[in-house]
């Protein structure tokens, strides 16, 4: 681990974190904002992932006799929020589908032959993973839960619905939730157990849902008719499957808040960059009335000027590619808005030629034109 507690209470992070944030936002830099609106409509991040596997993010918390980095939850967290804190939108899903539900519940869990299966592809990045725990008669309270694992020699016979699975389309592996007792046979938070499934098998039927907000991965409603698993497919021990989710939905929840708060810095960044150039031309407004020396005058005119038609800009194509195709029709204004700022790029004043007036009058490099 990198991280040491100071006198205070609090956490210092090491030269060797800063280090990973920094591969995160070089990798984040190499993706915009359009990228990521394509992988929330359906397009498969396969070059960010790539990047992730090559960076040794997605092992970050895997040991390395198994393809992993062998460091642990502070630093894929720290990952995890760098990257959505540079604009990698959805990285946290990613992250928890694959790295989450895959890596760490078989390395806390796994048998020796699933690790050695498993991990080396979940680390770089050639096998997908998924987790079918949700039911639709359950919800959160997953002891409800009506899938069944029923014993039948050296295999298992699972039934039951899941719904709310994401990434099931892609997935290699699936790790699945079952009872294999009946929950008024045992205690609350006994009886259930922890499944290695392949969701291709033909027992396994799944249906899409029409989800109403963007997510990286589609996500879908299984129904399991007759699946069978081996004893060799059992994660953990054969009924104690509740203690041993935690291992999985805890480090999911800390991802979760994780990239929750890379997305607030994303977002408090791109706010104040904004009002910046909101500012930066109040202030060119009021030098025009109040100072005398038109060079400064020009100077700050050309800045706010340069600054804020390009966040104008920004503002306007992400709400086009928001309204998708309606973007385009003139009923929704939209189309009018983009044009308008694109326009303003160019006329009065290039953007070129403001960025030459501020490189050679506020920075004092060479006359470019």
């Amino acid at each position: 681990m990198t991280v040491s507690q100071s006198s205070s209470g609090g956490f210092e992070e090491s030269q060797e974190l800063e280090m990973i944030r920094e591969t995160a936002r070089n990798i984040a830099s190499d993706y915009d904002d359009e990228y990521f609106l394509e992988v929330s409509d359906g397009k498969e991040p396969t070059e960010f992932w790539n990047d992730c596997a090559d960076a040794g993010f997605l092992g970050a918390a895997v040991p390395r006799e198994y393809g992993g980095e062998g460091m642990g939850f502070w630093e894929l967290s720290a990952i995890v929020e760098e990257l959505c804190a540079n604009g990698c939108l959805g990285a946290e899903m990613l992250f928890v589908v694959n790295v989450c539900f895959g890596g760490i519940t078989l390395t806390e869990n796994g048998s020796e032959e699933q690790k050695e299966e498993w991990l080396p592809g979940i680390c770089d990045g050639s096998v997908n993973f998924a987790m079918a725990l949700t039911e639709p008669d359950a919800g959160h309270n997953a002891p409800n839960m009506d899938t069944f694992a029923e014993k039948d020699g050296d295999e298992y016979v699972i039934d039951g619905t899941k719904q709310w699975i994401s990434g099931a389309d892609v997935a290699d592996g699936m790790l699945l939730v079952a009872r294999t007792a009946p929950q008024e046979e045992s205690a609350k938070m006994q009886g259930i157990t922890l499944f290695l499934v392949d969701p291709d098998d033909s027992a396994v039927e799944r249906r899409e849902l029409d989800v109403g907000i963007p997510t990286p991965e589609k996500q879908f409603e299984l129904s399991i008719d007759g699946y069978r698993a081996h004893e060799e497919d059992v994660i953990g021990t054969e009924g104690m499957g509740m203690y041993q989710l935690f291992d999985t939905v805890n480090p999911e929840r800390l991802l979760g808040a994780s990239g929750a708060v890379g997305v607030g810095k994303c977002a408090i960044e791109r706010a104040v960059d904004y009002a910046k150039a909101g500012l930066l031309t109040r202030k060119a407004a009021w030098m025009v009335d109040n100072e005398p020396d038109p060079k400064k005058t020009a100077e700050v005119s050309n800045m706010a000027k340069l600054r804020a038609t390009e966040v104008g800009h920004e503002a306007t194509d992400v709400a086009l590619q928001t309204h998708g195709g309606n973007g385009f029709s003139r009923e929704y204004t939209v189309i009018e808005m983009w044009k308008g700022s694109r326009l303003g790029k160019v006329a009065p004043g290039s953007t070129e030629m403001m960025r030459n007036h501020v490189a050679e009058h506020t920075l004092g490099l060479p006359r470019s034109y």
